[in-house]
């Protein structure tokens, strides 16, 4: 569902034409390629003996259409396996189980919403809506490949889909676009200005823009001061490591005070991320970096713009912290986020109706199976461990 209201969301800027309504413009046929499946060929009906059966079901209908497992994962493949490469096999089990449940959703309100918005769609549309859809695909075919249409018909094959499939998904999002914008925006009704100031003392907090500081760091660890080839220091190896790095840091310090600049001491002497860009950080603020730098952010809370700290010794090593710019913090103007309260408001109500309507059409639809749990199995099976 998300990804239908986010379409509709992102259509809202409108296209004359002769539809009998209005057709939403700049439709992404590239992004549709990924998220078009295909419809199996038709299933027996099921018989209704689900307390008796618990095993997985390999497809999921919604009243006439059908999506079956494998197809249901087509637009996340590249997700997936990126996914797969960075999770440890019980994280990637975990994520597979909430990225199934969160598509079997939004693929039924996908579904539902196309069936009630064709039913309602004006008699003359149905041409125009596949002009423009051609359209847009002759756009990708002259933008991504050259103008070449085979290019473009190898690029979809690869990815098992034709400009068929293209074609129907292209369709399917214009059409529910195009019945929300015409059915559901008109409902969401205007805020007056005192709900807006409402919303706004609700969250001044939250809107309000902190102080902000950007930073850089030369950092001198201990371990960089152990002998060569030593991993395992004893007791004294570490000790006179720390008093070389300690040594070095307030060499360094008293090159600062004599004048020396910051960002060529943090080339030559830092063994941070960073020590090539002079040990620039940018903005930073508390929360945003790992454990070993927290007392280096907390020592930047404290600097005015251009100044620079004491040494701060860590367990690990030795920080000098300079404050390279200071930005005040920002009180909100209503006046000012007005428009972005406003866009927001009706973003939330827009949704909620969207909601809703799904809802409503899923307590009248008929699907199959009753327990998605059994889909959910035979969905995550496909993808395996």
């Amino acid at each position: 569902m998300n990804r239908v209201a986010a379409l509709a969301l992102v259509c809202l800027p409108l296209f004359p034409s002769i539809l009998g309504c209005m057709m939403p413009v700049g439709v992404e046929a590239n992004r549709a390629a990924s998220a078009v499946y295909r419809q199996p060929s038709p299933k027996p009906t099921p018989v209704h003996e689900e307390s008796c059966d618990t095993g997985p079901v390999s497809y999921l209908r919604v009243n006439s259409e059908t999506i079956s497992a494998e197809e249901l994962w087509r637009d996340v493949r590249q997700e997936l396996s990126d996914r797969a490469g960075i999770l440890g096999p019980d994280d990637y089990r975990s994520y597979v189980d909430r990225l199934a449940a969160r598509l079997i959703t939004d693929r039924i309100a996908e579904m539902l919403l196309f069936q009630h918005a064709s039913l309602r769609l004006p008699p003359e549309a149905d041409k125009n809506i596949n002009k423009y859809v051609d359209g847009e695909i002759r756009k990708i075919i002259t933008t991504k490949h050259n103008g070449v249409q085979r290019l473009y018909d190898k690029h979809l094959a690869e990815r098992g889909l034709s400009i068929d499939d293209i074609h129907e998904r292209l369709r399917r999002e214009i059409i529910i676009a195009s019945y929300l914008e015409r059915e559901i925006k008109p409902k969401v009704a205007e805020p007056t200005r005192a709900e807006l100031y409402a919303v706004f003392e609700a969250n001044r907090d939250q809107l309000r823009q902190p102080t902000r500081r950007t930073m850089s760091l030369i950092d001198v660890r201990v371990l960089e001061y152990l002998p060569k080839g030593v991993n395992n220091p004893t007791r004294e190896e570490y000790d006179a490591a720390r008093a070389e790095a300690r040594s070095v840091i307030r060499a360094v310090e008293l090159e600062l005070r004599n004048g020396a600049d910051f960002a060529e001491l943090a080339r030559r002497h830092s063994h941070g991320l960073h020590a090539a860009e002079g040990g620039s950080w940018g903005s930073v603020e508390k929360g945003s970096v790992r454990e070993r730098f927290e007392p280096a952010v907390d020592a930047l809370c404290k600097l005015g713009e251009g100044e620079v700290s004491c040494v701060i010794e860590t367990a690990d090593g030795l920080f000098l912290v300079r404050c390279d710019e200071l930005q005040p913090a920002v009180e909100p103007e209503f006046q000012d986020i007005q428009p972005e309260i406003k866009e927001q408001h009706f973003r939330a109500l827009y949704n909620r109706l969207i909601a809703e309507l799904v809802q409503d059409l899923r307590r009248k639809a008929r699907i199959e199976p009753v327990n998605l749990e059994r889909f959910h199995a035979a969905a995550t099976d496909v993808i395996g461990d």
